[in-house]
């Protein structure tokens, strides 16, 4: 294996891998996350039939790149369940492993033809309405879910009383607006935390144009800086609305759009909740 071939895999890994991370915000379920790194694994060596024989190192290296990405760069950990992160972590590999050793190095050619094509797609027909009608395989991922809920929770009142201890000072205004700023802040804390490309935005593409609170700036702020800008901002906004029942709703809505809103809608009623 030359080094032409490993920066290859590495580099179809990292793709892999930004894509799981976009498909993850559209909650795909836990079958998914083992099965289609296993798939792109098969069908990336159909495609690039030179590399079929070193296809495992591309699952090894997603499975690396995603280990260092949740619990080194954005400590997605935090959220996340560790216990079933590994067991479908594990799980992955040991299936990639049994593909490669038993398929990938058994074939001249990962393709497959019509016939064995034809007895493929009823196996797949057969293995989804089973994932569908599997009713522990629905509660599992009611249990997953409801963990998710509690450890958001913590993940929100955690980041709340740190907030608060540290920037309180600065945020001396009416209760309504105070929460609304604390659900901002832990938010953006939430979204960099889970969404690698809103990482990569504020990491390597922030060219001092955007700051934490999406305050725009010829220059870098400060967290201070977007704290105090942000408050004058929501309260210059809240003096113009009216209507007391639309203004925690238009205020959301004028610095987020309407996939962000129920989020910090329910960081909201966490904080209120807990106070």
């Amino acid at each position: 294996m030359n080094l032409l071939i490993l920066i290859i895999l590495i580099f179809l890994s990292l793709v892999l891998f930004l894509t799981m991370n976009y498909l993850s915000e559209e909650k795909i379920n836990r079958m998914d996350t083992i099965l289609i790194p296993n798939i792109s694994m098969i069908l990336l060596a159909s495609v690039f039939t030179k590399l079929k024989n070193y296809m495992i190192l591309f699952l090894i290296f997603y499975l690396v790149i995603d280990f260092i990405y949740i619990f080194i760069i954005s400590k997605k950990n935090l959220i996340i369940d560790n216990k079933n992160y590994y067991i479908n972590s594990i799980l992955t590999f040991i299936l990639g492993i049994i593909i490669y050793q038993f398929f990938l190095l058994k074939v001249e050619y990962a393709y497959v033809n019509m016939e064995v094509f034809k007895n493929f797609i009823w196996v797949m027909i057969i293995l989804y309405f089973y994932n569908k009608l599997n009713l522990k395989s629905i509660k599992l991922e009611k249990s997953e879910k409801e963990n998710f809920n509690l450890r958001f929770r913590e993940f929100v009142i955690i980041n709340y009383a740190r907030l608060k201890t540290k920037y309180s000072y600065l945020i001396k205004t009416n209760e309504d607006i105070e929460n609304l700023l604390y659900s901002f802040m832990i938010y953006e804390i939430y979204k960099k935390n889970t969404n690698v490309i809103s990482l990569i935005k504020d990491k390597i593409l922030n060219k001092n144009k955007y700051n934490m609170l999406n305050i725009k700036s010829d220059h870098k702020l400060t967290i201070e800086e977007n704290i105090v800008l942000m408050l004058e901002k929501l309260e210059n906004k809240n003096k113009r609305i009216k209507n007391k029942d639309e203004k925690i709703d238009k205020l959301i809505r004028d610095n987020y759009n309407k996939d962000d809103y129920l989020e910090i809608i329910k960081i909201l009623e966490i904080i209120k909740d807990f106070k």
